[in-house]
């Protein structure tokens, strides 16, 4: 596992930092937030389920408190007593109460209208009009009111519940004549009411929990309703009590139980919720760290390279913060490298000096001697043979003879470069004599050469003998890198940090990259055998070093190649 999280990038290593909390976040967020959420709700329903249970109460004590007033109000209607005194004491002289109870009846919301006489036996019934001298009194709402009290309460008959009143009818302060129970019942109706205000479902039970009304689709005498109310459904109850306060039956209130519907619908949104969270968290991170690992990214670019070398890379600059002076710090670091590759390049270089000059000293006199003498020998020969066979033998040991002779005159030059003699020259005088170096080799080769110098740059100071040959150096290798039919374009310029630029262009066949490092070591070249000593561009590089400049080259391979000579400007010169 160690090994896995070593090789894993920074990238990938903060994503993971990242990932790692928000699926732990994720993972204890869903079941606190549900567990939140779930009791809310449930304690929303519960407040809800009390609010429809004290609406329910409010509503049955308004009921009663209705029926009370009713029959309060019944007992003292005049032609209700008139009625029933003249039916009971005078026979019936003047019309039946029930018709005066039938009109009540019809007139107020009510279930039941009844008229008891003094014995307790029932006089008319609004509602049941046959119903007659059935005795009441051991109804305890009757025996009540004919000791002239008004007694209210709910008792279950037949049509089920009812909230009922009955209340003394007094024709006089202190004569009763009878007795009058008005009552509402409990049934479908009443609770439709409830229901559109509460939105929620009632079912009355008596002490057995059989149903008595409801308004679920359930009959009634449909047998014991459960205790927990129906499966998915949230119940709470009250009790019904009659006049004594005892229980005789239970009004519960039904609701459905959406809980575990939203509790679903809520995981599901807040899981949906957390994902799209985390996926926009890691776009936007993985968006952050390209931006912020790219100068990462450029920085080791930037090490493999100077790694292989290329002390001359340098890394862009985009911000000012940690990763911006880290770039900085590259940039010096890597200056400092090329400043000490030049440095190292420069003592490479006088080793090689002193290597060559130290063996060139010692062999100069040992080979010039004899290589002039089998020269002068060869020549004398010469002018005095007239034998072809002879006379070709003798021009090619003059030829190699020569061929030695200005090797050791390229060893004896590579090895005591003198210190450059300055004096102000004509640069175009310079380039001319180059040119002019190199004018039969171009022209047999049909290659152009273009001047292209920028006007303002007439003269410079320089060692005119070692500048030219610099210059020539160079245009001899640019004629011998094309095969025919190529141009040579010669610029003079005035480059920033005062310097004077002389670049030879041509479109020849161009250095490899494998090499281009090495065309400045002496010896080496990559002319065939007889055709170079490896020593132009090497007597070239010291000469310019020497002045103060510097020479560059630029080429790929097929594409030609490029030779900016950098030379000081002087104050005499421009």
């Amino acid at each position: 596992m160690k090994n896995l999280w070593n090789r894993l990038s920074i990238r990938y290593k903060v994503v993971s930092i990242i990932i790692l909390p928000i699926l732990l976040i994720t993972i204890t967020t869903i079941p606190v937030v549900s567990y939140l959420i779930k009791d809310a709700l449930l304690t929303q329903q519960q407040a809800h389920l009390e609010s429809v249970k004290n609406l329910a109460i409010k509503l049955f004590e308004d009921y009663q408190s209705k029926v009370t007033n009713y029959t309060k109000l019944f007992s003292n209607d005049r032609e209700i007593k008139d009625s029933l005194f003249y039916h009971t004491e005078l026979s019936g002289e003047r019309e039946h109460p029930l018709q005066a109870i039938s009109r009540l009846f019809k007139s107020f919301d009510v279930s039941t209208i009844e008229i008891g006489d003094a014995r307790g036996r029932v006089v008319a019934v609004a509602e049941a009009s046959a119903r007659y001298g059935e005795d009441r009194l051991s109804d305890p709402f009757i025996k009540n009111a004919l000791q002239g009290k008004v007694m209210s309460g709910i008792v279950l008959t037949k049509q089920g519940f009812i909230i009922k009143a009955s209340a003394p009818i007094f024709y006089n302060e202190s004569q009763i004549i009878g007795t009058i129970t008005t009552g509402i019942l409990l049934d479908y109706s009443l609770l439709a009411k409830i229901k559109q205000l509460s939105n929620t479902d009632l079912v009355i039970a008596d002490s057995a929990n059989s149903i008595i009304s409801s308004t679920l689709h359930i009959q009634r005498d449909g047998g014991a309703f459960s205790a927990e109310g129906p499966s998915g459904k949230l119940l709470i109850k009250f009790p019904l009590t009659d006049m004594s306060n005892a229980t005789v039956g239970n009004v519960m209130i039904i609701q459905e139980d959406r809980l575990p519907g939203i509790i679903s619908k809520t995981h599901l949104t807040l899981f949906f919720l957390l994902l799209a969270i985390s996926a926009a968290s890691i776009f936007v991170l993985f968006l952050v760290l390209n931006r912020v690992l790219r100068p990462v990214v450029k920085l080791r670019e930037g090490a493999e390279r100077i790694g292989k070398g290329e002390f001359d890379y340098r890394i862009e600059i985009a911000s000012r913060d940690e990763i911006g002076e880290l770039s900085e710090g590259f940039n010096r670091m890597a200056a400092n490298l090329e400043k000490m590759r030049c440095m190292e390049d420069r003592l490479y270089q006088s080793e090689r000096l002193a290597a060559i000059g130290k063996f060139a000293a010692g062999i100069a006199h040992e080979i010039n001697n004899p290589i002039g003498n089998v020269i002068g020998i060869a020549k004398l020969m010469l002018k005095n043979t007239w034998e072809t066979a002879a006379r070709e033998d003798l021009e090619s040991i003059i030829k190699d003879s020569g061929r030695c002779a200005n090797i050791i005159k390229d060893l004896l030059v590579y090895s005591r470069q003198a210190p450059p003699k300055k004096e102000i020259t004509s640069l175009s005088g310079l380039i001319d004599d180059a040119v002019k170096s190199v004018a039969h080799q171009a022209q047999s080769r049909s290659i152009e050469i273009v001047r292209a110098s920028t006007s303002g740059l007439q003269e410079i100071s320089v060692d005119p003998l070692q500048i030219s040959q610099v210059l020539s150096n160079i245009l001899f290798n640019a004629v011998q890198s094309i095969a025919s039919s190529g141009s040579i374009t010669i610029r003079t310029t005035i480059i920033e940090d005062n310097m004077a630029e002389i670049s030879i262009s041509d479109n020849g066949i161009g250095i490899d990259d494998e090499i281009k490092g090495k065309i400045f070591y002496p010896f080496f070249t990559t002319k065939a055998v007889g055709e170079g000593t490896g020593l132009g561009l090497a007597i070239s590089y010291g000469i310019v070093q020497n002045h103060g400049g510097e020479i560059i080259a630029e080429s790929r391979k097929g594409h030609g190649s490029t030779f900016r000579i950098r030379l000081p400007l002087g104050e005499k010169n421009g």
